[in-house]
């Protein structure tokens, strides 16, 4: 990724002296940050810790903010007079052209990006298709993938687990609820990690803007002909139900439905397949939590919720101010853009007690991590991907009893930032 040059910020400073202020009315000191730096992709939370000491609402560049604590984060991801303005960040960042390259267009499109009565609308119907498939036949599903998948590595004695695994397992899960062959979604994940990095807080270079735009251009063939097929044969999937909302005088458009098909294919797998290895990574660097889970495998369900809190793979919710909001003594304008760091206020001391320790067994009533966002916009697929994530884990134990990972101390991390995951995992048994 290119190199992204420091922002200054600046940071609030309790302090006697009162020579500079900024919109908290506290001292003023000066902060560089490079959200590109190889040290702060590989452990972010450090910085974290500072901001939500010293600027929990603080000033990126101008029109732009960043908070970190829960008790804020969790306010505007329920607050109505938030909503999404995506071009509108996009024309701040890279001039107001850029609005017109295919990745941006598509991307606005997505349904996680749209504001009532539209995203109502067409929530409601997905919520209808996810419900198509309870609970048990998701856990059936995942289950029947996982073994086939470890059925295929088993007797090698290693692998790289991101890309035997935790990628193909989410993608073939998702698949099948677009009833498409799994075949042709995984020629799509190199596609799918260029897509996302449109979502990044800093501005990603040329050639990053390129590559996503080659990217959502074959989404946009693909998933096109998909559409076409499943109008002259409907069937039960999630695709077809979507296509349903073409339905009325309110209808979709032909570009609408493709791109959010193409988001159930992207939401379906990216952000659960980097929250496995970071589940699994999590786990292997606190061996006596591990030890604690392959003893009491009922323990999973909590294990996965305290994994979400404390390596989450989603780091950063945008929302866009559209009226003049007060949050303490800061007022986010009207248009403003506020980047909220779920992974930041995961780890709130204010909220979870000694949050820089890993505890699957984190004393109850524990308050929600905000992983999967809040309010209108919550995850849809949360409750699959939590089922996704207790039977890999679960499967994954199970099956490989000596399992062993490498290089656990100093993991290769992917350059972004937004979406955080592991670009491999070396794994013997």
């Amino acid at each position: 990724m290119p190199h992204v040059p420091l922002y200054e910020h600046a940071v609030n400073r309790v302090s006697s002296s009162a020579s500079t202020r900024i919109a908290t009315g506290r001292t003023a000191a000066v902060l560089s940050i490079d959200l590109n730096s190889p040290a702060l992709l590989r452990n972010p939370y450090p910085l974290y810790a500072e901001l939500r000491r010293e600027a929990p609402i603080h000033r990126l560049m101008p029109g732009i903010w960043l908070t970190t604590r829960y008790e804020d984060a969790d306010r505007i991801l329920r607050d109505p007079r938030f909503g999404k303005d995506f071009l509108a960040g996009v024309a701040r960042r890279y001039g107001a052209d850029a609005v017109e390259k295919p990745a941006f267009q598509m991307v606005n499109r997505f349904m996680l990006l749209m504001n009532p009565p539209q995203h109502t609308r067409l929530r409601g119907l997905v919520g209808k298709a996810f419900s198509v498939k309870q609970a048990p036949e998701l856990r059936r599903l995942a289950q029947r993938e996982a073994d086939r998948l470890i059925d295929g590595f088993i007797d090698r004695g290693c692998a790289d687990l991101v890309r035997t695994f935790a990628y193909p397992l989410p993608v073939r899960i998702i698949c099948a609820l677009l009833d498409i062959p799994p075949e042709d979604g995984l020629p799509y994940l190199e596609d799918a990690q260029a897509l996302v990095k449109v979502f990044e807080p800093s501005p990603i270079g040329p050639s990053d803007i390129d590559a996503a735009d080659r990217a959502a251009q074959a989404f946009e063939r693909h998933f096109r002909e998909v559409c076409d097929e499943r109008r002259k044969n409907p069937g039960c999937d999630l695709i077809s139900l979507l296509l349903q909302a073409e339905e009325g005088e309110d209808r979709l458009s032909g570009d609408e439905i493709v791109a959010n098909v193409a988001l159930l294919f992207l939401a379906g797998h990216e952000t659960t397949a980097n929250m496995i290895g970071n589940a699994l990574l999590t786990l292997f660097r606190h061996p006596e939590q591990l030890a604690s889970l392959r003893a009491n495998p009922s323990l999973l369900p909590r294990a996965v919720n305290e994994c979400l809190r404390y390596e989450t793979s989603v780091h950063i919710a945008a929302r866009v101010a559209m009226h003049d909001v007060a949050i303490g003594t800061v007022t986010i304008k009207r248009g403003e853009t506020v980047y909220i760091s779920l992974a930041a206020a995961n780890r709130d001391p204010a909220v979870f007690e000694d949050p820089e320790r890993f505890l699957i067994e984190r004393p109850e009533p524990t308050p929600r991590p905000l992983s999967f966002g809040g309010g209108l916009h919550y995850c849809l697929g949360a409750r699959l991907a939590r089922i996704e994530l207790e039977t890999a884990l679960g499967c994954l134990l199970q099956r490989l009893p000596a399992l062993q990972l490498e290089n656990i101390d100093a993991p290769l991390w992917k350059p972004t930032i937004a979406i955080r995951g592991l670009d491999r995992l070396q794994a013997r048994w």
